[in-house]
């Protein structure tokens, strides 16, 4: 039986208002993809947050929808997962989806990542964005 994660939300800087659970959201995804979670952490930052989390782990000098963390050497998974609600929003805007909906996806891509999935190049970019957007079609409700 896989363990369900604790789940901690904290640090909201956005200035965008998230209206839907996000824990209860992340759980579900988790239990879908009957991942092993030790403990998961989601923190909300800024744009200007994200960006110099992104220029300082990654060199990429911009704002960003997330960054993942999977800092579990074992086979189960202690996540970090950093959002950004307001890049979101901008993508929902660019993408034409609603705001709840980019959301979720993006959970689901940050939990993908903590699982091994990777999207570096555009063939396992491609991959995963048919692989979110499936569980994303299982888990709509």
């Amino acid at each position: 039986m896989n363990k369900l994660p604790d789940i901690i939300i904290n640090n909201d800087q956005s200035s965008i208002p998230v209206n839907f659970d996000i824990a209860h959201f992340s759980l579900a995804v988790c239990q879908h993809l009957q991942l092993v979670f030790d403990h998961l952490e989601i923190t909300l930052l800024s744009p200007a947050a994200i960006q110099v989390m992104n220029f300082d782990y990654f060199k990429n000098d911009t704002p960003t929808d997330t960054i993942s963390f999977n800092l579990s050497p074992d086979e189960g998974i202690t996540g970090d997962i950093y959002l950004c609600p307001d890049v979101i929003y901008e993508n929902s805007k660019r993408y034409a989806t609603q705001f709840n909906e980019e959301f979720k996806i993006v959970i689901i891509h940050s939990l993908l990542h903590l699982q091994g999935h990777t999207d570096e190049t555009t063939d396992d970019h491609e991959k995963m964005n048919q692989l979110q957007q499936k569980i994303y079609q299982e888990l709509s409700y």
